[in-house]
């Protein structure tokens, strides 16, 4: 049998062990966090990459459990040399696989955080090993991630002990995410455009915030379909994932409000934070070329919403070369009048809630947040 014929099965025992341990210490207690025998240094560094897990870090963090669970089920392995190709000679086997069809599958499963791959951006699947000089821009958590990789191969610090250390702050994390989130029953429209303003803008550590006004307009739409007539046999697409551009999914839009046939009658590109460009017209006129689109909005959260008169002229050639009517506004004034054309207005909220809850690039401050701001607190 090959060394490694059986390192699917072994790795995953690794991690179903590193919970059963971290799952039991948790039990016991979850407010005291265990060393499990590690320095300061590596629990640091792998705290870090758990604070920005659900984010900017999720790549790395994946990339650090693939190496963790891997280290721990070979300890002869140095985890720093990930691609067979620089494995100078050949010594074990490439780690993306690993971390795509074990390592992912099992955070997913588990509901922690993580990316499909910890080697879904170019910055960490570059020939060269994980050590110091590491010279790729991985980002807000660079030093810690190659810190990491130091203390497992070079300063003696145990993989097994670092992988239920990073479980254990995995499921802190989870069962911090299960806040109850308040569904309020305000059918003031000024009172709800406010709040959906305040959620938007307010500061957040993590990336996320752009994510917001598209989950409320997805919201709207869920609401105000059924009463409009204009909407009668079209269907509102599920949203998909923020991390996933357009180019990819073929997307015409972040929503999506399509015929039986799966064509587009009607689609919403959502800007958080951005005046409305001539480019991002042209983006948009590029988009509907070859397809049977009736309407187009670009909506912004930025103050300046309203298009100027170039913006205007654009959008009109766009609508004579194309048909498409594009339109150009505020995602809150478009909140606001559509708001005015529905029987219960308030019938927003237990949409948006149950898409704050359940849509992955939601990080735990934006659901606290909005539980604040509703509260008053």
């Amino acid at each position: 049998m090959k060394p490694y014929a059986d390192k699917n099965e072994k790795i995953l025992a690794v991690l179903d062990s590193a919970l059963i341990h971290s799952k039991a210490e948790f039990d016991v207690n979850p407010e005291i966090t265990p060393t499990f025998g590690l320095s300061d240094p590596l629990r640091e560094a792998l705290d870090s990459i758990n604070d920005h897990g659900d984010n900017a870090a999720s790549t790395a963090l994946t990339n650090i459990v693939t190496a963790l669970a891997i280290k721990s089920a070979y300890p002869d392995i140095d985890s720093r040399y990930h691609m067979v190709r620089i494995q100078k000679p050949v010594s074990h086997f490439s780690h993306r696989p690993v971390s795509e069809n074990i390592i992912y599958p099992w955070l997913s499963k588990n509901k922690f955080d993580g990316a499909k791959s910890g080697w879904q951006t170019r910055v960490f699947e570059r020939p060269k090993p994980y050590k110091p000089d590491y010279d790729e821009a991985i980002g807000a958590v660079k030093q810690e991630f190659l810190y990491c990789y130091k203390a497992i191969e070079e300063d003696g610090e145990l993989a097994s002990e670092a992988l239920k250390y990073l479980v254990f702050g995995q499921i802190i994390r989870r069962e911090a995410k299960r806040i109850n989130l308040v569904v309020p029953k305000i059918s003031d429209i000024a009172t709800i455009i406010k709040h959906f303003e305040n959620h938007f803008h307010s500061t957040y550590k993590s990336k996320g915030a752009s994510r917001l006004p598209v989950l409320a307009l997805h919201s709207l739409y869920r609401l105000i379909m059924p009463e409009l007539k204009r909407f009668d046999g079209f269907d509102l697409a599920d949203l998909e994932l923020h991390s996933a551009a357009d180019a990819q999914t073929g997307a015409t839009g972040d929503i999506e409000i399509k015929n039986d046939d799966g064509s587009v009658f009607e689609a919403l590109e959502v800007k958080h934070l951005q005046i409305v460009t001539s480019n991002m017209v042209d983006i948009a006129s590029q988009k509907l070329i070859d397809r049977s689109v009736d309407r187009y909005y670009i909506l912004t959260t930025h103050a300046s919403c309203v298009p100027g008169d170039d913006i205007l002229t654009q959008a009109k050639e766009v609508q004579e070369s194309t048909g498409c009517q594009i339109i150009v506004n505020g995602v809150l004034p478009t909140l606001r009048y559509y708001l005015r054309l529905v029987s219960d207005p308030s019938a927003i909220f237990p949409h948006y809630v149950e898409l704050l809850k359940s849509d992955t690039d939601i990080g735990f401050e934006h659901r606290e947040r909005w539980n604040q701001i509703i509260l008053g607190t």
